[in-house]
């Protein structure tokens, strides 16, 4: 048989199967009808042979598709196979004599089945005494060669029977979701367990938090540290203990650890260690950390240090598995941000190199942040696709008695994001945040001091007004796509698609066009063009560096941009001749970003990267000076040109600000502390209507831990 077809399930070479009016001959490897053979190319040959050996049992989809393509292909291959088997078989699929099909279930041979071998060629005639008994000396060797052969065949036949009707164990699912939190806003992943209790992150207010629950719902508490901004790692293997990082900057830092105890007791920093991330050994008496793309050991003293390993990335979120054999992580491309799950055995604790977990895993999903069952059966974890967060399981140990799959299945799918899974200590319950993201743009009203939709029943994160103010663009959440709508909120249509983001909309000044910043899956930020029909998506970037926050010329043949997600000291401000594509770097504009256009063309309005302080680029003179030592965020020129509208922080206060470009005076135009700032990549972003009526963004997600019962065995 050829290798697409299970040994297991074949039956010898020689034999011939007829099903009707026609014969399978697997010597010959043919569909035959009246000797003539009919037209079945290989792989559907193998399905019917499967088909008709497993007569009576419904085969699913699945099943075919690994015993016939080891599961190398999706399963509309199958679907072809059957179509072309009851082609040769002239059979109608509303009145099927051969192959049922099973809806959602899969398919079933009904006909009737005979086995039949080819007769054996007859022996001469003898003609002597001599031929006669070293005929019968054949006759008795061939027939203890027949006895053997057939016990042969029987316990073959057994070992089939066995291996192709033996139980097949479900996959894992996920029933009886029970909400543990009540719509909460900023839940962070990780969520850890001591068995009775919850721990997880909140964000509020700039500052982050630890907060707990009981496993079985309830009333939140914070819980009592002695770390300012607190941000969870790992928990300890008894559960006394917890790992946190003290932020001072930025999760994305290096950041100071502690040993934080639960039940009473001092916080203990360890050492002078700064780390991305740490998890506990599962001796409890070493802690595990990363820092630079190398993996590391030290004691709880932070005294002897030792380095494990290193990989291609920042590694976070390390979870070792029951028996303590495997280690298993998640590491951020420092380039695309893109997160894939890795695996290092105990012997890669001296220094072999860890791997990715799911090297060959097809298409542009993201891995991340699993945990393993108690019993080790199962490994969970979190997946994303098309700017969706999902769980998945994959089935670490294989059964003799039962038939299993141990590719990795979806436990959760919808629009709703599901994150950071974490089980019980009994793995019967799994835990999971629940996010619906969703940002709600809103206009200041300056008569009644209040912030109003401007696109009411719509989630959105960033948009722009054209010039005339007759049109908007806006990008959604949770999809991440760019729309754009008349003024009013009528003849709205979605212009983009595919990309994992599209942010940061800025009209042509003829209205024809939409610029934008965005990202395929996997790949850096770069420049955009779309029509504003929808139609002509065209990418402006080299894609050698992240690039963003593109705006037009007045006359629309030139863009000017920066770089995003870069050092500060290699960012500059570029201008692109859209006429012939080519790029220069504006003078003096190095360590510069977020460029404004005026649109009387007579300045460039930018950002320093360094402290974000505001600097103007006059276009005649060629040269900078400083607007505003203030520093801002999102600069927006106001329609008549002499004003620059921005973000910032005052005295601890989130505002938006103005600076008159004739004096420098700067005032302040509206509080943002009514406005709550969600967990969107753009930060607190802030835009400006056709009247000069400032723009922003306000936090509508709700997040929240629920509890599912987890069925897998």
């Amino acid at each position: 048989m050829n290798e697409g077809l299970s040994s297991d399930n074949a039956p010898t070479d020689e034999e011939v199967l007829r099903i009707g009016e026609f014969t399978l001959d697997l010597k010959r490897r043919g569909l035959f009808r009246s000797s003539e053979r009919v037209h079945l190319t290989t792989k559907p040959f193998e399905v019917l042979v499967y088909l008709v050996l497993g007569k009576g049992r419904v085969l699913s989809k699945t099943e075919i598709l690994n015993a016939v393509w080891q599961g190398h292909q999706d399963e509309n291959v199958v679907e072809q196979a059957i179509r072309q088997i009851r082609r040769s078989l002239n059979e109608d699929k509303t009145r099927p004599r051969f192959i049922q099909t099973l809806s959602g279930q899969g398919y079933c041979f009904i006909g009737a089945v005979d086995r039949e071998r080819p007769v054996p060629e007859a022996l001469d005639t003898p003609s002597s005494a001599p031929a006669v008994v070293q005929t019968l000396r054949t006759l008795v060797i061939k027939h203890q060669r027949s006895v053997a052969a057939a016990l042969t065949s029987l316990m073959l036949a057994v070992i089939i029977i066995f291996i192709v009707f033996r139980p097949v164990l479900p996959d894992p699912r996920l029933v009886n979701p029970a909400r543990i939190t009540r719509s909460q806003n900023r839940i962070l992943s990780p969520i850890l367990t001591d068995g009775a209790r919850l721990y997880y992150q909140r964000f509020a207010n700039g500052r982050y938090t630890i907060a707990e629950v009981a496993a079985s719902g309830g009333d939140t508490l914070d819980t009592a540290l002695g770390v300012s901004n607190p941000e969870l790692c790992d928990i300890a293997p008894e559960g006394g203990s917890l790992l946190v990082r003290d932020i001072v900057r930025s999760r994305e830092d290096n950041a100071p650890v502690y040993i934080q105890p639960l039940m009473g007791g001092t916080v203990h920093r360890i050492g002078n260690i700064l780390a991305y991330d740490l998890a506990w050994h599962p001796d409890g008496q070493h802690i595990l950390y990363t820092i630079g793309g190398g993996a590391y050991l030290t004691d709880l003293e932070g005294g002897s240090r030792r380095r494990l390993f290193a990989v291609p990335g920042n590694a976070y979120w390390f979870r070792w598995s029951p028996d303590g054999n495997r280690l298993r992580f998640t590491v951020v491309d420092s380039k695309t941000e893109a997160t894939s799950l890795w695996e290092a055995s105990s012997t890669a604790m001296t220094g072999n190199d860890p791997h990715p977990l799911f090297a060959d895993w097809k298409g542009q999903a993201q891995q991340c942040c699993g945990n393993w069952t108690p019993d080790g059966h199962y490994f969970v974890f979190q997946v994303r696709t098309d700017n969706t967060f999902h769980i998945w399981a994959k089935r670490e140990r294989t059964s003799l008695l039962h038939s299993v799959n141990d590719k990795p299945v979806p436990l959760t799918a919808g629009p709703i994001n599901y994150r950071g899974p974490v089980l019980s200590k009994d793995g019967k319950k799994l835990f999971v945040r629940t996010e619906v993201p969703k940002g709600e743009i809103v206009r200041f009203d300056q008569v009644s001091g209040q912030y109003i939709p401007l696109l009411p029943s719509t989630s959105a994160r960033t948009a722009a007004f054209s010039r005339d103010g007759k049109w908007i663009a806006y990008s959604t959440l949770p999809d991440n796509n760019l729309w754009r709508c008349r003024a009013t909120g009528s003849d709205c249509l979605q212009v983009t698609r595919g990309l994992q983001q599209a942010v940061m909309p800025r009209w042509s000044p003829d209205g024809t066009n939409i610029a934008f910043m965005g990202r395929y899956f996997a790949k850096g930020w770069g420049i955009f063009v779309v029509s504003a029909d929808g139609t002509n998506l065209q990418s402006l970037s080299s894609g050698s560096r992240n690039e963003g926050d593109p705006d037009w010329s007045p006359d629309g043949t030139t863009m000017v941009f920066g770089n995003v997600m870069e050092p500060a000291d290699s960012m500059a401000i570029y201008l692109l001749d859209l006429r012939n594509h080519h790029i220069a770097t504006l003078p003096g504009s190095s360590g510069h970003l977020s460029p404004r256009w005026s649109s009387d063309g007579h300045f460039i309005v930018a950002m320093r990267a360094d402290d974000h302080a505001l600097d103007i680029f006059d276009t005649a003179s060629q040269k900078w000076t400083n607007l505003t030592k203030i520093s801002g965020g999102y600069p927006n020129w106001s329609h008549d040109n002499k004003q620059v509208y921005f973000f910032s922080v005052v005295r601890g206060q989130r505002v938006v600000l103005r600076v008159r470009v004739s004096d420098r005076r700067v005032e302040q135009v509206a509080s943002l502390a009514s406005v709550e700032q969600g967990p969107f990549i753009m930060g607190t972003w802030i835009g400006l209507t056709p009247d000069d009526s400032p723009l922003a963004v306000r936090n509508l997600t709700t997040e929240d831990i629920y509890a599912w019962d987890f069925e897998g065995r």
